[in-house]
């Protein structure tokens, strides 16, 4: 297990081990008290905030899209309000960490449409996979009671739309299905 500051966030992260999997986000005030009290700075209580009430419908195709995609970044990047960071494993650049954790990059089939995409989310994976000719035999964990469905279809969004991939944009209406 290791500690990774993120922000204000700290992770505790245990990726890959079956018993562990995941990571933790750890208010920084709670992990590094005497630091945190130094930096604080006033605003929202959590950045989810700022989507925590945000009505799709509301919005132009276009801004739904680039909402989705800052969404998606915050929950790939720091796990969103309350579930494990993607960026832990799967890394920034979404090529993973070869033999460990699989990439994202080029991953059309694996991730399938929205629906399915939305189940390995929700339901994570484990044991033996082989992505690229590269076997992996892992953890991902479940983040169905972390997630919210605008989070989850956020960050497929972001994960579909991000490093050269091109496989169009989830809505949460994907992620209910598959719930």
């Amino acid at each position: 297990m290791r500690w990774v500051k993120v922000g204000s966030w700290v992770l505790v992260m245990a990726c890959g081990d079956a018993q562990n999997a995941g990571s933790l986000g750890v208010d920084a005030a709670e992990a590094e008290p005497e630091k945190a009290a130094s930096t604080s700075t006033p605003g929202p209580s959590h950045p989810a905030d700022a989507y925590e009430t945000l009505d799709l419908n509301a919005l132009t195709e276009e801004e739904s899209l680039a909402k989705r995609m800052e969404i998606g970044a915050f929950v790939y990047s720091q796990g969103g309000r309350k579930g494990l960071a993607c960026v832990a494993c799967h890394q920034s650049h979404g090529k993973g960490i070869r033999g460990a954790f699989p990439p994202l990059v080029g991953q059309r089939e694996h991730m399938g449409d929205c629906v399915h995409h939305a189940r390995i989310i929700l339901d994570g994976l484990q044991g033996e996979m082989v992505v690229d000719g590269v076997t992996y035999n892992g953890v991902m964990t479940p983040q169905r009671a972390l997630l919210t469905d605008l989070e989850i279809a956020s960050v497929m969004t972001y994960e579909r739309m991000s490093w050269g991939n091109d496989y169009g944009p989830c809505l949460p209406s994907h992620v209910a299905e598959a719930r």
